[in-house]
């Protein structure tokens, strides 16, 4: 009896879900709850979207990849259900539009990985078949009034959803404005031209606008060649305006974000392949070496320069804000009839008919005053939406930078007032910083605390051999090198100071970059120290001086005088930050290095090894200085190199002077790494929250600096 009474209750409540299931209501506000969920996830997108260049929090990322794929799941799954539902709805359509919608709404993300512009035809297929999809639902509408304003504002977003698809194909096939610019540049490298001068930007001619520009080509070469034409907008013609606008500090302002966008054109060219022409010029090292560089005064304005370069790279491969910059015109006006339509569209949906089943037998149901206000706000949220988008581009620096090109090619013609104001206000608008201004940290000898690291890999390594690999020496497979379970120091910030030494040592090189053995030989430490420059790689000499300044960090302090202590106190400051950034650099993003990734990692991997023998049971600092003191120099491990140096430095008896010596040569190491052909390393790193060492990439670009001055680190 208990039996027979239990599977009648398991009997009942299935039949109660089956019918609250074939409930139209239920139904109704099923899709009423995605909607809600899809406008939800809109919003945190845009949001989130633009806010990931500025953090480097693996939270914010693996967010915004989240609501980024749930977009496109809870649309095809909503869509399918409205379609092939029973319940039918004269708010359907509206709802299937505002999805839409969604889809090609936000401007701030339309690839979260460098490789997603390259998926443009398949989104152009889904954008097909979406098209196909939610035309089957209008089939369903009774009402005229409602179907034709639905269908004026679909329309509207099928063009809303083009732009994106554009978006991606101007990142990943946009080689052919590349190569006129490249071409352009190998010209004006033949031309050369003797005179220029680097702070008033006179004789280059780097391109800021080209649009509509005429082209032609010569033999034998057959490079494209611009024609002047009003359409052509270089840095010297926007340097050289002389109205009251250009010459107040708005328009200095106005002048930086015009250099930026030009230099992003040049850095843009190296990822689709194309050679620096004017790498070799002398004018192209003054530009950086006498112009931006030129007094200590200008150095934060160089970063700055660098800041804003590296946003319009960032915008251009992974927002909408390129698009629309060339599409200017088409965008504003979108927008306007999207927003003008909306408020057609919410006076018909108040007029929507009931709820029907598509059975011979029609059972309507009034809608709701809940459906009517939930599909309201759906509309007014993306036609808000869609306006803040507009005017945050007016906004940001593609907006000034077009308004900047209108203006001084309308100032040949006529003296604009208008334009001049609306200039000017937007020279006081200043939205979130471009970056992070920060830098990672690790430190070896604080990493390892009982040293869990290691004890939780080889735990991980070993029952992956038994469940995935058994014959993981035959695949070729170190799951060492593919797991890093390491954690990264606070992130500290790039002060003054910092890029201060930095440039010093730029400009101390007069662009022949060193690993370090300069700044030796400017201290007079050339014999006792330059053997820990001449190693096998950079990773050698990099975790060689970690250790050896780590050492020197935790070793007993001799500070005597006030005015050496702050010079200390700067000194200590620069070597342990540049010293910890490239530990991380190592640890963490070994493909921005020199030497190939999976080299690196397995040398650290070692080191860390060595590391552990060593200063296993060591709980404290001055612990670890005893056991670094007292180790042989017989072994030649890296770890027992870095202790060596570190006792080498340790016998300069002037403190200032030991710490100025590591300063230096760290702020030689970090140049010295910086050049790099691995641009789409550079740029994948920029979704992550950017790096400090792809400023100092951007910069030696444009000093012509493209590649290491190999022969200097073996003088």
């Amino acid at each position: 009896m208990e039996k027979q009474g239990g599977q009648q209750a398991q009997e009942n409540g299935t039949n109660i879900m089956h019918s609250l299931l074939r409930n139209p209501r239920l139904r109704v506000v099923s899709v009423e709850a995605l909607v809600l969920l899809e406008i939800a996830l809109l919003w945190f997108i845009a949001a989130l979207g633009s806010f990931r260049r500025r953090s480097s929090s693996r939270c914010i990322r693996t967010l915004v990849w989240a609501i980024y794929t749930l977009i496109f799941l809870i649309f095809t799954y909503t869509i399918g259900f409205m379609q092939s539902s029973s319940v039918k709805n004269d708010l359907y359509p509206v709802w299937a539009v505002s999805f839409f919608a969604v889809l090609g709404c936000t401007n701030s993300i339309t690839a979260f990985e460098l490789d997603d512009n390259k998926q443009w035809m398949k989104l152009y297929i889904q954008l097909i078949l979406y098209y196909m999809y939610v035309s089957v639902i209008f089939l369903h509408l009774s009402d005229a009034f409602l179907a034709t304003s639905v269908t004026l504002l679909f329309t509207v977003t099928i063009y809303k959803n083009y732009m994106r698809i554009h978006a991606c194909v101007l990142a990943s096939e946009s080689w052919y404005s590349s190569k006129l610019l490249a071409d352009y540049m190998k010209h004006e490298a033949d031309a050369n031209e003797s005179r220029y001068d680097p702070v008033s930007l006179a004789g280059y001619n780097y391109l800021v606008c080209w649009t509509g520009a005429r082209i032609r080509s010569e033999p034998p070469c057959y490079r494209k060649q611009f024609i002047a034409t009003e359409n052509v907008i270089t840095i010297e013609q926007i340097w050289h305006c002389d109205d009251r606008l250009m010459k107040s500090a708005a328009g200095a302002r106005l002048k930086d974000v015009c250099l930026s966008f030009a230099l992003f054109h040049l850095l843009r060219r190296r990822f689709f392949g194309f050679s620096c022409s004017e790498s070799g010029l002398q004018k192209t090292h003054d530009f950086i070496f006498r112009g931006l560089l030129a007094t200590e005064e200008e150095y934060d304005r160089a970063f700055r320069v660098i800041q804003v370069e590296l946003s319009f790279l960032y915008d251009f491969f992974f927002t909408k804000y390129a698009v629309m910059y060339y599409r200017e015109r088409m965008t504003f006006y979108l927008t306007i009839v999207s927003v003008t339509l909306t408020p057609l569209v919410i006076l018909a949906v108040t007029h929507a008919h009931g709820i029907y089943h598509s059975s011979s037998n029609l059972t309507t149901v009034e809608n709701k005053n809940a459906d009517i206000v939930i599909t309201v706000l759906n509309l007014a949220s993306l036609a808000l939406l869609d306006m803040l988008q507009l005017i945050l581009y007016w906004l940001s620096d593609w907006g000034k930078v077009s308004l900047t090109c209108r203006y001084v090619s309308q100032l040949q013609r006529q003296n604009n007032k208008y334009m001049e104001r609306m200039l000017a206000f937007l020279c006081e608008v200043r939205l979130v910083s471009s970056w992070q201004d920060k830098i990672g940290q690790y430190s070896l000898l604080e990493s390892f605390q009982g040293n869990p690291y290691t004890r939780r890999l080889k735990s991980f390594t070993r029952w992956s051999n038994i469940l995935y690999l058994q014959d993981q020496e035959k695949m070729g497979i170190s799951m060492g090198l593919l797991l890093n379970n390491r954690k990264a120091g606070i992130s500290t910030n790039v002060d003054a100071e910092v890029k201060k030494a930095i440039v010093q040592s730029l400009k101390a090189s007069n662009g022949q970059l060193s690993n370090g053995l300069s700044s030796l030989v400017r201290n007079g430490l050339v014999e006792p120290f330059s053997w820990a420059c001449r190693q096998e790689t950079q990773t050698h000499t990099i975790l060689i001086w970690h250790i050896a300044t780590c050492y020197c960090e935790i070793a007993p302090p001799e500070l005597s005088g006030s005015v050496e202590q702050v010079d200390v106190l700067i000194h200590h400051d620069v070597a342990m930050k540049l010293s910890r950034y490239c530990a991380y650099l190592v640890v963490f993003v070994p493909e921005l290095l020199p030497n190939h990734q999976w080299d690196s990692k397995a040398i650290f991997d070692e080191v860390e090894k060595e590391a552990s023998e060593f200063l296993r049971s060591v709980k404290t600092s001055k612990g670890k200085y005893q056991v670094m003191k007292n180790l042989g120099e017989l072994e030649e491990t890296i770890f027992v190199k870095g202790a060596k140096l570190g006792k080498q430095l340790e016998n300069v008896r002037d403190y200032s002077a030991r710490w100025k010596v590591i300063a230096d040569f760290w702020s030689e190491m970090i140049l010295f790494v910086a050049p790099s052909d691995n641009v789409r390393g550079h740029i994948e790193r920029l979704t992550h929250g950017g790096e400090f060492i792809t400023q100092l990439w951007a910069l030696l670009t444009h000093a012509g600096i493209v590649e290491q001055n190999k022969g200097k680190q073996n003088v």
